[in-house]
């Protein structure tokens, strides 16, 4: 029942090709051979990809400043066959003996072994212009060839998954680019042409796996890197190959069905938010669609690079809503385009930001992602993440891993977020690694009724625990300068206990007293329990970056039972006094208003 449960929300399109693509990577396990040898004469059959071709230079100027950010401070380790990736170093002690498919200890950790085989590293290495440079990244294509045939058991889970293989051919193509344009002026060495010549035929069988195997029935980031793939190839031919033409229809309809129209990416996922922009400024830059592609897709661009500031921290990176990390793409902030607002609204992503200077308050009110392939969702309803004085206080739980276990089903639960909840009781059925069954959904409240709020506020409720008969609700107000005063009602589920948690980031030094108090160099924070009682702090942790802990406090809120039902309020105070009780209660009120409301026009 559970997979019918997942498998339902599938479009026939999707299930059409999963069933073509699974079958053809199934043949190609089978008859390892034939399949090698197809894609040789496939690869065979394209037009030479040619490093200096100038359609390349803004392409490789993206796709540099992707991969310093994420390679830059560990590329020098690479020579010596070390490499740090996703949080994680793996010394394997030289180049000749990296283990492209090593067993990391951690279930199916594909993970680190696709981002092995992205070659990212290899953009910032050549990019010096040093012929070293140039043969470490051959050494490890010939080592990757050797070791990773099509007849290898799993590999086309990791190193030829058509996602790696689409980020290899991109970041090796780019790469020769960058290291012709950085090479000093010499004679040029028979080893620097037997290198590039060899490159080059590995991108190209690059290109035609991707074209044989685009990931047509996931969609989403994946579809749009196969294709993005196959347009940077095409820069380096100067126009798209005549197999290739689809894409000019293709290409903007894969990118329109992803972007929604306040500008949100339809994963619901900032990381991937940001990673899409990049991705959608090579498409516009590279040259190689036709003008009409191009505009449509120049039009999502500038939709995304506003909607980004909505899900931007004062300190100039996303919120960690779903499958986010720190780390793996620049800084929201040089990707954005637009002002900061004090009340930002995206109604179809479903995500607000109430913000004054440095303070700033990140609401989850929407999906948890599109309903055919919800593949990076968390049960993170109604969490919210909060910044004072410019550095983070209420963090999210962050992705320690993308392997199924404990820990992934962790990370996914509504146990992990900063949102109400009932104990015990998922809105979401997350299973595997990537599965959603039965799910929820959250909605955003526009309109509330209620006299003390003032603009900078937000709402929202979900019916994700609709099993259960309950439903629960938020509220946030912003009082610029002095705090944030969040309250939350459940309704229904009286045989469940209900709670709310937070995570302070271990950048504030806690102390306990009657109400928990944090300080940094800027600001000092106290959290209070207007209504309900709040538990003294306990250690936890929570993972910005992938995969790395970091300390943090965790604060548990019981919500108060009365003639209205279950209901809390808490403040986080920075500057102001701590709200009347009747404030609170004008909010909630006004708030179980709303819902009424809503749930009466659903």
């Amino acid at each position: 029942m559970r997979t019918w449960r997942t498998a339902r929300y599938l479009t026939p399109a999707q299930v059409f090709w999963r069933i073509l693509c699974r079958g053809r990577l199934l043949y190609s396990s089978k008859a390892p051979r034939r399949a090698w040898r197809r894609i040789e004469r496939a690869a065979c059959a394209l037009p030479p990809a040619d490093p200096g071709n100038a359609l390349l230079a803004p392409v490789a100027g993206h796709i540099l400043k992707l991969q310093q950010a994420v390679h830059g401070p560990h590329v020098g380790n690479i020579a010596s066959g070390r490499f740090t990736l996703l949080g994680r170093t793996v010394d394997f002690g030289s180049l000749g003996a990296v283990s492209w498919r090593r067993d990391l200890g951690e279930g199916n950790n594909a993970l680190w072994r696709m981002t092995l085989s992205y070659f990212g590293y290899a953009p910032p290495l050549l990019a010096s212009g040093d012929e070293r440079a140039l043969q470490i990244v051959l050494a490890l294509v010939q080592s990757l060839e050797r070791q990773n045939s099509f007849a290898a058991s799993g590999v086309f889970r990791d190193v030829w998954n058509p996602y790696s293989a689409s980020h290899r051919l991109i970041n090796l193509l780019v790469g020769l680019h960058l290291f012709d344009r950085h090479a000093r002026p010499r004679p040029a060495k028979a080893e620097t042409h037997a290198a590039r010549t060899a490159l080059l035929a590995h991108i190209g069988i690059c290109a035609a796996f991707v074209a044989r195997n685009l990931e047509r029935d996931l969609q989403y980031n994946h579809l749009l890197k196969d294709y993005v793939a196959l347009v940077v190839y095409s820069c380096g031919v100067g126009e798209l190959p005549v197999a290739w033409r689809f894409l000019h229809a293709a290409l903007p309809a894969c990118v329109e069905s992803q972007v929604l129209s306040d500008g949100g990416h339809a994963e619901r996922c900032p990381m991937y938010h940001v990673l899409s922009i990049l991705d959608l400024m090579v498409l516009v830059d590279a040259g190689a669609l036709d003008e009409a592609a191009s505009s449509r897709i120049a039009n999502c661009l500038a939709r995304m690079r506003r909607a980004v500031v909505a899900m931007t921290h004062p300190d100039g990176d996303i919120a960690l809503f779903n499958d986010s990390w720190l780390g793996e793409a620049p800084a929201a902030r040089s990707l954005a385009n637009g002002g900061c607002g004090q009340r930002l609204i995206l109604a179809n992503t479903g995500y607000v930001q109430l913000r004054s200077g440095g303070d700033a308050a990140i609401f989850d009110c929407g999906a948890c992602g599109p309903d055919d392939n919800p593949a990076h969702a968390h049960a993170d309803f109604l969490a919210t993440e909060l910044s004072v004085a410019g550095r983070r206080f209420l963090v999210d739980f962050g992705v320690p891993t993308y392997s199924s276990g404990p820990l992934r089903d962790a990370a996914r639960s509504a146990a992990s977020h900063n949102g109400p909840r009932f104990v015990g009781v998922e809105p979401l059925e997350c299973w595997l690694s990537f599965r959603v069954g039965r799910r929820g959904r959250a909605y955003r409240i526009a309109a509330l009724d209620c006299a003390v709020a003032t603009p900078l506020w937000c709402a929202g409720w979900q019916d994700g625990y609709a099993p259960i008969g309950a439903s629960v609700a938020r509220c946030l107000v912003l009082y610029p300068g002095a705090g944030l005063l969040i309250v939350d009602v459940w309704r229904g589920g009286e045989d469940c206990e209900a709670a709310v948690d937070f995570l302070v980031s271990d950048a504030w030094l806690a102390s306990e007293a009657p109400c928990f108090k944090a300080t940094d160099d800027n600001a000092a924070v106290a959290v209070d329990a207007i209504v309900g009682v709040l538990a003294p702090p306990v250690p936890a942790q929570y993972w910005p970056r992938f995969g790395e802990a970091k300390p943090a406090s965790r604060l548990c809120v019981s919500p108060q039972q009365d003639d209205a039902g279950r209901w809390s309020a808490v403040w986080i105070g920075w500057g102001g006094d701590v709200p009347e009780k009747n404030v609170a209660a004008g909010v909630r009120d006004a708030l179980l208003t709303a819902v009424d409301r809503a749930e009466l026009a659903a």
